[in-house]
């Protein structure tokens, strides 16, 4: 018999998206407060921006393994993914502080990023779309706030450390809260419908959620599926060109050191009012639409970040340009999922999302080349910029996708 009755879903339902809201905040948290590392690392072993950033490259292991991901999600369910995910973030960040060597920070960044799917998009994808198939716009909205609550509460968190120069503090802080998140996703992560007494995955079950539940074979036939991979490659630069970097670019705008932790948060707290209102404007609208919007208005905060100069006025755009920033995180899930369904999301969205291990491994060397040929981050920003013009424009040529009732 099936573990499942509408109690459950009053009961288990929100618990299931405060844990994984948790667990994304954790993943991407940190990536808002890499720039707070470059200084306090280069101070103890003169390491450059470029070989620092290039970390960050290792974040395109996440996208090369997101296939094989998502397929063990979509066979295992997405409780188990998460536990290993969160398991190799821990041991990454409570080995940090032993680092003496570069190459000892590229592999622990590579053991932290190989699974970063698996502790965020992914499980979010699944379970939103399995507890609240019906709103699932503006609860995908809710739960991925977690991205930029990490955004908010980690700098936070460990910039105070990271100002007194503390970094190996900042890093066991990371490490033993994911072993908490751990603790967490063992004890309350379920899947409605799909859960055996002995947790095997029903298959039937999970066929009846969702109308547009494709295969990959036909997917690949169709021109519509390389269209929108090519624009979430696009799309995923700002992961990797843009949020990490903001820490550095202010520190280079001369911005007082005490003040950055309150900006990236102000930026991250902003993130989350867009998540929450694009995931409600995709249900009136359609999700496709919505990226649109979240890619050319990002565009347009980049050009002010890049001319502005203006102390006050960096404290109002860096939180506008946030808010389209952060609604991409949720709309790219819901765009999937109103396209081609549940059944194989996990597969799908590991292979649509494979050709951002280009945006992974590119975002971090370019940054990094222009601000040590130029002392500043402008011709890397503008490229995205001009990249995010395109991925708008490949989505508007794809046909509009189907509803999932």
């Amino acid at each position: 018999m099936f573990n499942f009755n509408t109690k459950k879903i009053n009961i288990y339902g929100p618990i299931v998206m405060v844990v994984v809201f948790l667990s994304s905040a954790l993943s991407i948290g940190p990536g808002y407060a890499f720039g707070m590392f470059i200084k306090p690392l280069q101070n103890e072993f003169a390491w450059s921006t470029t070989e620092i950033s290039f970390a960050l490259s290792f974040a395109a292991a996440g996208t090369i393994f997101s296939p094989f991901l998502g397929s063990f999600m979509d066979k295992y369910g997405a409780r188990k993914l998460m536990i290993i995910a969160l398991a190799s973030m821990s041991i990454s960040f409570l080995l940090r502080p032993y680092i003496t060597e570069i190459w000892h920070w590229y592999l622990l960044s590579f053991l932290q990023y190989y699974a970063l799917p698996g502790s965020t998009g992914l499980p979010a994808g699944r379970l939103v779309g399995m507890w609240y198939p019906r709103v699932r716009g503006r609860v995908m909205g809710l739960v991925t706030m977690g991205n930029n609550f990490g955004g908010l509460s980690i700098p936070l968190l460990i910039g105070f450390a990271l100002a007194a120069n503390k970094w190996r503090i900042a890093y066991y802080e990371l490490g033993f809260i994911s072993l908490f998140l751990i603790i967490l996703t063992m004890l309350f992560v379920r899947e409605p419908y799909v859960e055996s007494e002995n947790n095997v995955i029903n298959k039937s079950k999970l066929n009846k959620i969702g109308n547009n539940n494709f295969n990959l074979g036909d997917l690949f036939k169709t021109k519509t599926f390389y269209l929108l991979a090519l624009s979430f490659m696009f799309g995923n630069f700002t992961y990797s060109a843009l949020i990490p970097q903001i820490p550095d670019y202010l520190i280079i705008k001369e911005l007082p050191r005490n003040h950055l932790p309150f900006l990236v948060s102000l930026l991250a707290t902003f993130g989350m009012f867009g998540k929450a209102s694009f995931g409600y404007l995709s249900e009136i609208f359609t999700s496709k639409t919505m990226m649109v919007v979240s890619l050319l208005g990002q565009v347009v905060f980049i050009f002010f970040i890049i001319y502005t100069d203006n102390y006050i006025f960096m404290w109002i755009i860096f939180p506008l340009f946030g808010f389209f920033m952060g609604a991409y995180g949720a709309i790219i899930h819901l765009v999937i999922q109103d396209m081609y369904g549940l059944k194989n999301f996990g597969k799908i969205s590991g292979i649509l999302l494979f050709g951002s291990v280009i945006s992974f491994f590119v975002g971090p060397i370019l940054s990094g080349i222009s601000v040590d040929k130029t002392g500043d981050y402008a011709i890397s920003f503008i490229i995205v910029a001009v990249m995010f013009v395109i991925g708008a424009i490949l989505l508007v040529t794809i046909s509009n996708e189907k509803k999932i009732l």
